[in-house]
């Protein structure tokens, strides 16, 4: 009877140990920023030179902490070689808040093809949420960086 005993109160406290651990895992916790073209089927792809076009795009905070964003927007040249810079910034966002930002952007001289790119940087701000005061390690594939990008060609008149 006794040994009954034992594994009763051992079983139990594992079953205590094990739901202790289980309380201090996060659930259903994945942080992350969505980049995105606003209307991205309108997005001019055949341009001319010296005429100027707009894009919009919008970031999206669902990091669950308030963070800074350093965005680039950078026009590039078919072999990747860096053409101009269309503009520069930081966005501070709270957790699940978006922003959309409109640029205008014109090609100065000519070209073949060009890659428009959109680049941000994240900054957590050194702020620890909640949930990584739990049981929590880092995701190896976590991005620190985002792109997003579209294509023109110029219109030769």
């Amino acid at each position: 009877m006794t040994k009954m005993k034992y594994v009763i109160t051992s079983a139990i406290i594992i079953l205590t140990v094990f739901l202790l651990v289980l309380t201090q895992v996060p659930l259903g916790i994945e942080p992350l920023t969505e980049l995105y073209f606003e209307n991205h089927t309108s997005l001019q792809t055949d341009i001319s030179t010296d005429t100027e076009y707009n894009f919009s795009f919008t970031i999206h905070n669902l990091e669950y902490q308030e963070m800074k964003y350093h965005y680039n927007i950078s026009a590039f040249d078919i072999n990747n070689k860096f053409l101009f810079e269309i503009d520069s910034g930081e966005v501070f966002l709270k957790d699940n808040e978006s922003t959309t930002l409109s640029e205008k952007y014109k090609f100065p001289k000519e070209f073949e093809r060009a890659k428009v790119s959109i680049i941000i940087d994240k900054d957590h701000l050194d702020i620890v949420p909640d949930f990584k005061k739990k049981l929590w390690w880092p995701d190896p594939n976590y991005p620190n960086k985002i792109d997003i990008h579209f294509w023109v060609e110029e219109i030769i008149r």
